[in-house]
């Protein structure tokens, strides 16, 4: 009786202990959940354990919108079991990216990145002295071949004049710009990097063109971006499916250029420097460093010149050609503007810029409504810093939001509103503004944001001067209707262009 009576007590007193330590483990889970990186971190939501603010982003660009607006120019946001900053307003991105750039101008790690590339190549390399060297050739080769000079328009328009031959065999036909607009701005960059321009039916480019779209515009990017944010998940389907695409993919884009890099090497020059890969072929052979120029960080490096020279300006173009036809009061104008001061012999240039308002003004407008990279490249902390009073430790992720400083209403009146007539002044002159930043600010913003600039403006007008612009389907997407992936796209949309 009594060891019955002791084996009750005691099953009692096990079932009490365990019952007492799952609660205090389920304490100390909530604590570390709960607790931030620093007493004096940004404010913001934490979410749910786990998954940390997953819940709530289906539409991400407006959530970190609307977060942003309720909890300050800088917040944080619990992404799983990782905390990451975000930079609300122009004024902070401003501060941390450019007055203490050498802080913020890390790379947080991606394995589903550094698993195909490496620690390889110049957009996604982590900062330190590679990069900065890595950087600093580009820059200066790049710019050595043109790049931001007067010369490149010349470049810019005899592409502008491949494509109209093009568009000239589709007169009248509804066509879908978007794939042949990638391949009038991936020609530019091949022309610098690679010496060389592709047909618009040079099979191989098409593939090639066909595989960068997909990865930037279908549905299943939305799902690499959340990768992006939540890495945990990249086995799990669908997410899984989607990270193995985007490895074939990324390793399809690379190795496509092979066969270019291998002849350059054939028929290498040093006193005949073509284009990028001779110049970086002369630093691999006569260079100081030549530790930073292998044949790995060559083909890595390619392949970010073709597709951060492709996808975003191509992007832009479509998102301009769906305005005007979104907004045909501005079209009619901006015709009228083209006709005015190129007319229709004269090729354009970027000198005609500053007597055409109204354009400068829509393509700014459409840069600020129609956000290509939201929140920009995520960076991270390489010090423990301060940003705005809040204290940042070292390695903390930092998401610029570059999309809550163009819709910040402190800055833009009515800023849902696509207003081009913000930026032209009383005396009907275009007002430039510095807080519109669709190519970010910093030690890590798109080196080839001058090229860029020139691009858009040459090819949207240069087609202008020799089309008519109409719509080609009934079911016209408005601009609020973009696709959010990596990059916020267009929807499908046909045009019908006729000769003027």
């Amino acid at each position: 009786m009594f060891t019955e009576f002791v084996s009750t007590v005691s099953l009692q007193l096990y079932s009490a202990i365990n019952l007492w330590t799952v609660l205090a483990l389920l304490i100390v889970a909530f604590y570390q959940w709960w607790k931030k990186p620093h007493p004096n971190f940004p404010p913001g939501p934490r979410g749910v354990p786990i998954l940390g603010a997953l819940p709530w982003l289906t539409n991400p660009q407006d959530t970190f919108l609307k977060w942003g607006q309720k909890y300050g120019p800088v917040m944080s946001v619990r992404m799983a079991g990782v905390d990451t900053v975000f930079l609300n307003t122009y004024d902070a991105i401003n501060t941390a990216l450019v007055k203490h750039g050498e802080d913020f101008s890390g790379r947080p790690p991606l394995r589903f990145v550094t698993d195909v590339i490496g620690h390889n190549g110049i957009i996604l390399t982590d900062y330190g002295d590679r990069f900065r060297h890595q950087r600093k050739f580009a820059l200066h080769s790049l710019k050595k071949l043109g790049m931001g000079k007067q010369e490149m328009e010349k470049s810019i328009n005899e592409e502008v004049h491949h494509f109209e031959k093009y568009l000239k065999s589709n007169h009248g036909k509804p066509i879908d710009l978007s794939l042949k607009l990638e391949n009038m701005t991936s020609n530019v960059i091949c022309l610098m990097a690679f010496g060389q321009r592709f047909g618009y039916d040079h099979a191989q480019i098409k593939r090639l063109i066909h595989i960068l779209h997909n990865m930037y515009t279908e549905d299943e990017s939305l799902l690499m971006l959340l990768i992006y944010f939540y890495e945990y998940v990249h086995f799990i389907p669908p997410f899984k499916g989607a990270k193995q695409r985007f490895w074939n993919a990324e390793k399809a884009i690379a190795d496509v250029w092979q066969p270019t890099i291998d002849e350059h090497k054939k028929n290498f020059n040093p006193d005949y420097i073509r284009d990028y890969i001779d110049a970086f072929l002369y630093e691999q052979k006569y260079g100081k460093q030549k530790e930073y120029f292998t044949d790995t960080q060559l083909k890595v490096v390619v392949r970010d010149l073709f597709q951060a020279g492709t996808e975003s300006t191509s992007s832009t173009l479509a998102w301009l050609y769906l305005a005007l036809l979104n907004y045909p009061a501005y079209h009619k104008q901006i015709v009228a503007e083209v006709d005015t001061v190129i007319g229709s012999n004269s090729s354009p240039s970027m000198a005609h810029k500053s007597d055409m308002p109204v354009t400068s003004a829509f393509i700014q407008e459409v840069m600020r409504y129609c956000t290509i990279v939201p929140n920009s490249l995520g960076h991270k902390t390489t010090n423990t810093t301060t940003v705005f009073g809040f204290t940042l430790p070292k390695g903390t992720p930092v998401m610029p939001n570059l999309y809550a400083t163009h819709f910040d209403p402190l800055t833009w009146q009515n800023p849902h509103e696509f207003n081009p007539g913000r930026h032209i002044d009383q005396d009907g002159k275009f007002v430039y503004s510095p807080k519109i930043i669709p190519f970010s600010l910093g030690k890590r913003a798109c080196l080839g944001e001058s090229l860029a600039r020139m691009e858009v403006f040459l090819m949207f007008v240069g087609i202008l001067q020799k089309f008519t612009i109409t719509s080609g389907t009934s079911n016209l997407p408005s601009l609020t209707e973009g696709r959010l992936g990596f990059l916020y796209t267009t929807k499908p949309y046909k045009v019908i262009l006729e000769l003027r």
